[in-house]
C-alpha cells in the first residue's frame, strides 16, 4: 500500500510538471539553428534555464542573419499541436518549420519563456537593437537594412480556442511572407510562449469537448472527450515500469531465507 501511494504521488507531481509548460520551436531556411538541441538533455527545461537552452540551439553564425524574430504566443501548450479540433490551427507554423533547412524544438519549458531576456541576449551577442513589432501591421519597412541583424519581438494576441489560434497562425503566415519578401531566406524564427496555461485552463483543455455541438448519444466517451494527453501516457508508462522493477526487487529480497540450522563440522579421526 505504501509503494502504491508513493507511485500515485510521483504520477501526480509529474503530471503537474507537464501542465504549466510551453513549447519552443526554432527554424531557419539557412543553418542558423542547430538541428540537435545540446542544452535539452533534460526532458523538462526550467524557466531559468530556458534562455540558455534557446541560445545554445542557435548556431555560431546566427549573427549573420538579417532578421532574428521572436514570436510570442501566450498560453500555448505542446499538446495544442496534436489536440483534436486544432488540426487547422497551426497550418502556417507547421509548414514553415517542417520545410526549413534547420530546425530545433524544446517541448516543455516550465511557466513560459522570458522572451525579452532571450532578445536581450541575442542583441548583446550580435550588437543589435531590439524592435517591438505589431503582428497585425507588419510591413517590409520594419526590417531596415543594417550591418547587425534586426532582433524583432512579435507578440500575438492571447488565444484560448482553435479559432483564435488559427487567426494568429494567419498573422504568422503574413509575417513570414513579408519577411521573406524583404530578406529572402536570411532569417531565423523562435516561436514560443511567455505565459503558460493556468491550472483551470489546463483542466478544461484536458477534458475539452471532442464531439460537435449536436447531440451524439451513440458516441463513446473516448470519442467525445480527450481524457488523456501524450504527457499523461508517458508518465503512466514510466510509473508502471518503475513499479514493476521495484516490485520484482522487493519480491526477490523477501524471498531470501537464512538456513534454519547449520551442519556441524565433521570430526577428524
Amino acid at each position: 500500500m505504501k509503494y502504491t501511494a508513493v507511485a500515485l504521488l510521483s504520477l501526480a507531481s509529474a503530471a503537474m510538471a507537464f501542465e504549466s509548460t510551453v513549447p519552443c520551436i526554432m527554424w531557419s531556411p539557412k543553418n542558423y539553428v542547430e538541428p540537435t538541441v545540446k542544452a535539452n538533455d533534460q526532458f523538462v527545461v526550467s524557466q531559468t534555464d530556458a534562455s540558455s537552452a534557446i541560445m545554445s540551439s542557435l548556431s555560431s553564425d546566427i549573427c549573420s542573419a538579417k532578421v532574428i524574430a521572436l514570436i510570442n504566443q501566450p498560453e500555448l501548450h505542446s499538446n495544442d499541436f496534436t489536440r483534436s479540433g486544432f488540426e487547422d490551427a497551426f497550418t502556417n507554423l507547421k509548414e514553415h518549420s517542417t520545410q526549413a533547412n534547420s530546425r530545433s524544438q524544446i517541448e516543455y519549458i516550465t511557466n513560459g519563456v522570458d522572451v525579452h531576456e532571450v532578445a536581450k541576449k541575442i542583441a548583446a551577442q550580435c550588437d543589435s537593437a531590439i524592435s517591438i513589432l505589431d503582428a497585425s501591421s507588419i510591413s517590409a519597412d520594419d526590417f531596415t537594412e543594417q550591418e547587425a541583424p534586426v532582433v524583432a519581438i512579435v507578440a500575438l494576441p492571447t488565444a484560448k480556442d482553435a479559432d483564435e489560434l488559427k487567426s494568429n497562425d494567419a498573422l504568422l503566415g503574413k509575417f513570414v511572407e513579408t519577411l521573406e519578401g524583404k530578406v529572402q531566406s536570411d532569417y531565423a524564427v523562435i516561436y514560443t510562449s511567455s505565459a503558460a496555461k493556468t491550472s483551470r485552463q489546463g483542466d478544461n483543455q484536458i477534458l475539452h469537448r471532442r464531439a460537435p455541438s449536436t447531440p451524439a448519444e451513440n458516441l463513446s466517451i473516448f470519442e467525445k472527450y480527450q481524457l488523456f494527453t501524450p504527457g499523461v501516457f508517458m508518465v503512466l508508462g514510466v510509473v508502471f515500469l518503475f513499479m514493476f522493477i521495484a516490485g520484482t526487487g522487493i519480491t526477490w529480497l523477501v524471498g531470501i531465507q537464512t538456513p534454519v540450522r547449520f551442519e556441524a563440522k565433521q570430526k577428524k579421526n
